[in-house]
């Protein structure tokens, strides 16, 4: 089973988890951890809890907030040394999750459903006023 963690600086992932609730509506096998939020937090204890709890065929995706940040690089020490499938992916936001999460069941690579996703969730990202300054110079060539 394909099971996700969101994991943040302070409340992140769990606001962001909230959002894909209200939208895709209770989520199983999504998990969050908010980092940091007690003087006495300990990281690398939370991780190796985590991962003790994970089944043999599960496969955890570990979705950080932000590349080179505190919580993605413990994740990354986790990446390939253990008997667990752990994938990490940096940037959380909503595009992203949901994306991931719709694909959650097709019978692909993990690694490839998470590059497809990430490359579709990267469209989503834009300037909007871009978006309708370039739609108004359409309309104004008619």
């Amino acid at each position: 089973m394909r099971r996700f963690l969101l994991a943040s600086h302070a409340n992140f992932a769990e606001g962001i988890y909230g959002s894909l609730r209200l939208i895709m509506g209770d989520q199983p096998n999504v998990e969050f951890l908010c980092a940091y939020m007690t003087e006495d937090f300990d990281l690398n204890k939370e991780i190796s809890f985590i991962l003790e709890n994970l089944k043999l065929e599960d496969e955890l995706i570990v979705v950080t907030d932000l590349l080179g940040g505190s919580v993605n690089n413990e994740f990354m020490n986790y990446v390939n040394r253990m008997d667990k499938k752990v994938f990490v992916v940096s940037g959380l936001n909503l595009g992203l999750l949901i994306t991931l999460l719709s694909r959650q069941f097709e019978e692909k690579d993990t690694g490839q459903i998470i590059v497809e996703s990430i490359d579709e969730s990267k469209e989503s990202i834009c300037l909007c006023n871009k978006i309708l300054e370039d739609s108004q110079n359409i309309d104004d060539e008619f």
